[in-house]
């Protein structure tokens, strides 16, 4: 390219001499202008190349500057404390099957204590409301009036319902935190901090995203919560709603048992769904340092294989290609600012 331009130029020299000459006839001077004329595209686009290469030679500069910092991570990563590394590795494992076991001890303790705590409600108020103490035996329905108050007594104790749903989930989310807690380690950032700069955003894009995933699913907050739980009451709202009209003059006694037992399904699903839910978001987050781990190892353990005289050899391949592509760069770096001092003198 600079050898275009310098033939370009020499041309134009060659033009300027041609008009300047006395001795030229006309029809070569009128060639050498309508030539001067059909050079100034030639060099606006050697110009525009120049700029379009010089940016496409930045990227080349770029990537050697991150292979450089990949060899350079060689000697970082060679030195990575492994003891510790193996006893992280070790706790994460541990970590794993804990938080696994916690999530079922979990779900069952709550599905049982859900169980039972709305079973005994739901008889208490069978009790209340469909026992005849006189006849000693159950009424096969209520009236009209009665079943109003016996809805809004459902509907106070589905609430209260509520909240121990929602302590005990939280109870127990809790204690599958106090584990995560403790995949967290110094020895973790010790590690991320040896990797070259586009691995480390890498995989800590990636280890922010599943520390803000654990903070969402395992916060304290309500918003920690599915939707379905903190929802709840739209849920038995419309439950208890559909249920009142299915008979305006009462209620008999068996549709009320089958309301109390077609409920309780539904919370066990919900307490199902949101600690599977949770332990795989756990689950995820511990495999990715494991595996995180497990590629630093593998990378050390190859690393340590290498000779010097191989990282010699990548050294000098890195700056023999970089020394190449700044001569090109300085090339075209010398046709801009040629190109601007034509612009001046033009102007």
């Amino acid at each position: 390219m600079n050898e275009y331009m310098a033939t370009f130029q020499a041309i134009t020299h060659s033009v300027k001499q041609v008009g300047s000459d006395q001795s030229s006839s006309v029809e070569i001077k009128d060639s050498a202008k309508r030539l001067s004329e059909s050079l100034h595209p030639c060099f606006k686009e050697l110009r525009e190349s120049a700029a379009r290469l010089q940016r496409l030679t930045q990227v080349c500069i770029n990537d050697l500057a991150d292979a450089d910092d990949v060899r350079l991570s060689k000697y970082r990563i060679i030195q990575a404390p492994k003891p510790a590394i193996w006893d992280q590795v070790s706790e994460l494992t541990g970590a794993s099957f804990r938080v696994r076991q916690l999530g079922e001890e979990c779900q069952t303790e709550l599905v049982t204590k859900v169980h039972d705590v709305w079973s005994k409600k739901a008889t208490q108020l069978r009790n209340k409301w469909f026992f005849d103490n006189q006849k000693k035996e159950f009424k096969k329905a209520i009236n009209v009036f009665e079943k109003d108050t016996l809805l809004k007594e459902l509907r106070s104790e589905l609430e209260a319902l509520r909240e121990t749903l929602i302590e005990t989930t939280q109870s127990g989310l809790k204690l599958m935190n106090q584990e995560l807690e403790l995949i967290e380690s110094n020895t973790l950032n010790n590690c991320l901090n040896r990797l070259d700069k586009w691995t480390q955003i890498t995989w800590q894009e990636q280890i922010t995203s599943s520390r803000r995933k654990l903070g969402e699913q395992f916060g304290q907050a309500m918003n920690s919560l599915p939707s379905k739980i903190r929802d709840f009451p739209t849920l038995y709202n419309d439950a208890l709603n559909n249920f009142g009209k299915q008979n305006r003059l009462g209620m008999n006694v068996e549709a009320f048992e089958k309301f109390c037992e077609d409920l309780f399904p539904i919370l066990a699903d919900l307490i199902k769904v949101l600690f599977t839910d949770r332990t795989q978001v756990a689950i995820e987050a511990i495999d990715q340092r494991i595996a995180f781990y497990n590629e630093l190892l593998t990378k050390q353990e190859r690393y340590q294989q290498e000779t010097p005289e191989q990282w010699q050899a990548e050294k000098a391949w890195i700056n023999e290609q970089r020394q190449k592509i700044q001569q090109v760069l300085q090339g075209v770096e010398m046709i801009l600012a040629e190109g601007i001092a034509n612009d001046r003198n033009r102007v």
